[in-house]
């Protein structure tokens, strides 16, 4: 071990410095100039020495009764000593003197017992001024040719400053995940708070709508209502995404998985999505597998992302232009859905801020759309949470193609449930 080696040559160079101190007392005998192995084993002690009084990090030897053997320059540093000397000279007991807690030394024997050394062994310690400090000690046993044990040795770093930043680093993380479940809370019961009175709001329009108790008059009363249903169902959209997005990242979503037909699944949202995208002028076409793909999903979730990505795909399409979604089993067995279109696209560097909530990419076009940015955040957590992945492709002018991808065990062979008509 190298520790052994510095304090052997620390040793050595001690002893060798002795021995030329009695050497000055006597004359030169002739055949001296013979005798070079003194020489040369100090001269091979040297580099190690250095290392030894240089090093960044405390290197010691103790015996098992708690007693500094040996200690360099930089463990009296640590400890807040001026010289080696006077750390040697003030610490006699370990684990009494040393250790904030001091059954650390008992537990440092009991490790090093077991295992025949230690890692990493981090302890709060005393310095000389009672300032407490980290440490961490690397350390093995020294024993005799007998099996005796002779001392222990071993190096210490201060890890003070390390401990000071992961304390900082919990903190903040802490103080994120409260400020993120306030959040939570707050959105969660504010949504709650508004859904009561809106769908009054959408119930009343939709009644001067329908005109169910008589004619209301002028045309433009009747407009004005539909307006007023079309505002508030689009805000209840709004607080549905919110109330659903933060009950997954609450963790209280929960999944009602059935087995579900893909090809139902694609027919069941084109019929919902059809008259809109006639009424934009645009081509739709759905191609179904090849073969009955069934997963297993939670169907009105799974259908919820399909709903989404159609959606944006008829909405950010100018008229004349086309959308298309897929499906198929990839090689590996896993399920892909594919929603494909011709749109106004986004540059690739944009797609992370699209995939983020409450976050748009600003053009002309979608200046003209209303949205909160929450679709493609809410789609992508809601896959996530079926263990699968949503990934973008996009280009300005070329369109977008969205790809959902379930992970092949929850492609399944069971009956498939039928699918709500609702969105």
């Amino acid at each position: 071990m190298v520790t052994e080696r510095l304090a052997s040559a620390h040793r050595g160079a001690c002893m060798t410095t002795r021995r030329t101190k009695r050497s000055q007392g006597r004359r030169a005998v002739p055949g001296d100039a013979g005798r070079p192995a003194s020489r040369a084993s100090t001269a091979e002690g040297q580099p190690f020495q250095g290392m030894f009084e240089n090093a960044a990090w405390g290197i010691f030897q103790t015996t098992s009764d708690g007693r500094y053997r040996l200690a360099n320059p930089a463990l009296a540093r640590i400890y807040g000593y001026d010289t080696t000397a006077a750390m040697l000279q003030s610490i006699t007991d370990i684990g009494r003197q040393l250790y904030v807690d001091p059954r650390r030394r008992d537990e440092f024997i009991r490790l090093i017992g077991t295992q025949g050394s230690v890692s990493g062994f981090e302890s709060r310690v005393y310095r000389k001024d009672g300032a407490v400090i980290w440490i961490a000690e690397t350390c093995r046993e020294v024993r005799g040719a007998d099996g005796t044990l002779l001392y222990y040795e071993g190096s210490v770093e201060d890890i003070s400053a390390r401990k000071a930043a992961e304390r900082e680093l919990r903190a903040a993380k802490e103080e994120a995940e409260s400020a993120s479940r306030a959040k939570t809370a707050f959105l969660a019961n504010l949504s709650h708070e508004l859904r009561p009175p809106l769908n009054a709001v959408i119930g009343f329009a939709e009644i001067f709508d329908m005109e169910l108790f008589g004619p209301i008059g002028d045309k433009k009363y009747r407009e004005y209502a539909q307006d007023i249903r079309a505002s508030g169902r689009h805000l209840l959209d709004v607080i549905n995404n919110i109330l659903d997005l933060t009950k997954i990242e609450g963790g209280h979503l929960v999944l009602d998985e059935q087995g579900i037909d893909v090809t139902n699944l694609m027919a069941a949202c084109e019929r919902i999505v059809a008259s809109e995208a006639r009424k934009r002028e645009l081509t739709l076409e759905v191609v179904p597998p090849d073969n009955p793909l069934v997963i297993s999903a939670d169907p009105v979730r799974l259908k919820q992302v399909l709903f989404n990505l159609l959606w944006n795909a008829i909405k950010f399409t100018p008229a004349g232009g086309s959308v298309m979604v897929t499906a198929h089993m990839a090689t590996d067995g896993s399920a892909i859905l594919a929603v494909a279109d011709t749109g106004i696209g986004m540059r690739e560097e944009d797609i992370p801020t699209a995939l983020q909530p409450f976050q748009q990419i600003r053009s002309s076009w979608d200046k003209k759309h209303e949205g909160t940015g929450l679709g493609l955040t809410l789609t992508k957590a809601i896959i996530e949470l079926h263990g699968g992945t949503l990934a973008l492709e996009s280009a300005p002018g070329y369109g977008t193609t969205a790809t959902v991808t379930l992970p092949a065990w929850r492609v399944v062979a069971e009956p498939p449930q039928p699918l709500a008509e609702s969105a």
